[in-house]
């Protein structure tokens, strides 16, 4: 069952306070709390699933968060996520936030919709980029392959197990990136940086005339120009 349903059907007895479920390495809080934590503490909102919207922050930062609560006197839950069911960790009771929380329906769903809205063509962008990066780099591993094959056998064997190399654990971080949310930041630099060690690569070639054609070289210069522009793309877009 997805978490906002299980928030949803909760017992009476959490009603009255915010609560935070720890997902991943992040804690986040859904809807009309995560409305509060944007509107009372300037935290960004973004989109859980087709119809919640969420704030949260890393559980680096936990203890400041749980300060600034616990100094405004707010009641609040935790919940961790065991076998995808919400498991209650401890909760705190202080002040019903609700009290201090006067809610503007029209502003709420006006919000709510607008996250939705453009959080799901801001995540249809990113995910069309992020298997673009791949697409093109599996491009670009064809047509070195195709011109190391014109190579004598003693150094395209050689040069190709170097490209191959190189090429299998970009795209192993890659497929790790797209699929492993716990090490994004770190996993799309290296991409970046490992793909700028493969152009350099392929201008050593091009220099020791490995690649003979100008237009070949320019052509694969360019593509991979484009994953670089790509992969910054995914940096400074990063959630």
């Amino acid at each position: 069952m997805k978490i906002s349903k299980q928030i949803k059907e909760l017992p009476w007895k959490y009603d009255n306070k915010l609560k935070i479920i720890k997902k991943w390495i992040f804690w986040i809080l859904l809807d009309e709390e995560a409305f509060f934590m944007s509107k009372y503490f300037n935290m960004k909102l973004t989109k859980l699933d087709k119809e919640t919207i969420k704030v949260g922050f890393p559980d680096q930062n936990k203890e400041k968060w749980f300060s600034i609560l616990e100094n405004k006197d707010l009641w609040y839950v935790l919940f961790i996520l065991q076998d995808w069911n919400l498991l209650e960790t401890t909760s705190f009771e202080w002040v019903n936030f609700w009290k201090v929380f006067q809610i503007n329906l029209e502003d709420y769903k006006f919000t709510k919709d607008r996250i939705l809205q453009l959080t799901k063509l801001w995540i249809e962008e990113k995910n069309e980029k992020n298997f673009l990066l791949k697409d093109k780099l599996e491009d670009i591993f064809v047509l070195i392959v195709s011109i190391l094959m014109r190579l004598p056998k003693k150094e395209r064997y050689y040069l190709r197990s170097k490209i191959e190399t190189l090429f299998l654990d970009i795209l192993e971080k890659i497929y790790k990136y797209m699929y492993n949310l716990s090490d994004r930041r770190d996993l799309i630099k290296s991409i970046f940086w490992e793909v700028m060690i493969i152009r350099e690569f392929c201008r050593f070639l091009y220099k020791d005339q490995k690649i003979t054609s100008s237009n070949v070289y320019l052509d694969l210069w360019d593509k991979f120009t484009e994953i670089l522009k790509i992969s910054k793309w995914i940096i400074n877009t990063y959630d």
